[in-house]
């Protein structure tokens, strides 16, 4: 790589070389004779006279008349001197033109090889997927589909030069992202393979290595995924992809408190800006509300809040719906919790407990808290839902029963009724 970019600051050098002198010379004059092409004709005339009387042709009193005619004529047509003045042409320089082809040319030439030449041109700036897009499903766009279509020549180019030199570790990897972009995962799998064998170091990579072979397995992490997991986080602790595949293939192994440490990890690394922030903050107050752990004060993020004045509970009854009580099983479990209306979506309280209790008198409180540092007293107005898990998961899945409130505050007594069926 380095040889191919010296040949290019060479050739952009040999451009250069020829354009600038041109531009940044001295100004010269250059001196053209109008009349040189008369006087060499009257010459040619001269020596012919010359040699006439030579040859016998022309005596001495023809010789002088002739030589006196063709003078004659001479003086007539180009003047009495023998030069007659020169016409100048200027060349000036122009040294701020040299200096924009100075700059421009170089930067032209290395902006339309990343746009035509190089393989990287074949990346696509979107979202990396991972386990808690929302948009995992959806079917490509009609631009989409447009830009594939575009791609594939490039990416069947990319992979033949691969093939002739398979120790390219970062043109596997690259062609192996571009494939995941293109929701090609199976194609992924073998790129990703050789990319690893050549960087075995590569967090990053792995933990992308591993996502992949894990949709490639219908999304299940166990066995080589797992072991690129694990291999991920022992090169970087705090890589957010490898900490939410571990997270993941803990909670999934009923392991929450692994999975918990992981998650809290994850939540301190990232920033407050962060897209992935949200995912992961209501993974965490599932996870806590399926084991029944209470958070941590070390590892809790302190926020600080404004109090609500007075009580700071909501209290009330939880019911089912007559129509809906034929399909309500006793040992489903029933989750009921206060969210803020603004703001992050995790549960400030959360209670839990089995559709056999049901009607429940609930109180929510700080005492239910999910997060020390994120209390039902933080907020100034929530919505209390009633949600029938039947997986037995705090997120909302199709097919769960649920009601919920309007806007509250802090100190209210409310109702709920649980009368919908989540679609």
């Amino acid at each position: 790589m380095l040889l191919f970019w010296i040949v290019i600051f060479l050739l952009i050098g040999a451009v250069l070389f020829q354009i600038l002198p041109v531009l940044t010379r001295p100004s010269a004059v250059i001196k053209t004779d109008a009349n040189a092409e008369k006087r060499a004709i009257f010459r040619q005339q001269f020596d012919e006279i010359e040699q006439d009387k030579i040859n016998g042709v022309l005596d001495e009193s023809q010789y002088e008349i002739a030589m006196s005619e063709l003078q004659r004529r001479m003086l007539d047509e180009i003047g009495t001197t023998q030069v007659e003045p020169v016409t100048a042409i200027q060349n000036t320089p122009d040294r701020r033109l040299a200096l924009i082809l100075l700059v421009l040319i170089p930067i032209l030439a290395i902006l339309i090889y990343y746009k035509i030449g190089s393989p990287a041109s074949v990346t696509i700036p979107v979202e990396t997927p991972n386990t808690f897009s929302a948009d995992a499903g959806k079917q490509p766009t009609p631009d989409h589909s447009n830009m594939v279509s575009d791609l594939e020549p490039l990416l069947e180019s990319l992979k033949g030069k691969l093939e002739k030199d398979p120790g390219d570790g970062s043109g596997w990897a690259l062609l192996a992202r571009s494939y995941v972009e293109l929701k090609r995962h199976s194609d992924a799998v073998p790129a990703y393979e050789k990319a690893a064998k050549a960087f075995p170091d590569d967090a990053q990579l792995l933990a992308d290595y591993a996502d992949a072979l894990a949709v490639v397995n219908g999304h299940d992490l166990t066995g080589k995924p797992e072991e690129l997991t694990k291999q991920a986080l022992k090169l970087d602790p705090h890589n957010v992809k490898a900490l939410l595949l571990a997270a993941t293939i803990a909670y999934n192994k009923k392991d929450f408190k692994e999975a918990i440490t992981l998650w809290e990890r994850l939540q301190q690394d990232l920033p407050a800006d962060s897209d992935v922030l949200p995912d992961v903050k209501a993974a965490l107050a599932e996870a806590y509300a399926v084991s029944g752990i209470k958070p941590s004060l070390q590892v809790a993020k302190p926020v600080v809040a404004e109090k609500v004045a007075g009580p700071v509970e909501i209290s009330g009854t939880v019911s089912i719906a007559p129509a809906l009580s034929s399909k309500l099983n006793p040992t489903d479990t029933v989750f009921v919790f206060a969210k803020a209306t603004k703001g992050a979506p995790m549960p400030l309280a959360i209670v839990r407990l089995t559709a056999k209790e049901l009607p429940y008198k609930y109180v929510l409180d700080d005492n239910s808290a999910l997060m020390p540092g994120n209390k039902l007293s933080s907020a100034s107005e929530v919505l209390v839902v009633a949600r029938v898990s039947k997986s037995g998961d705090a997120t909302s899945q199709a097919g769960d029963l649920q009601g919920k409130s309007a806007a509250v505050k802090p100190g209210d007594k409310v109702n709920i009724e649980i009368n919908e069926v989540v679609q």
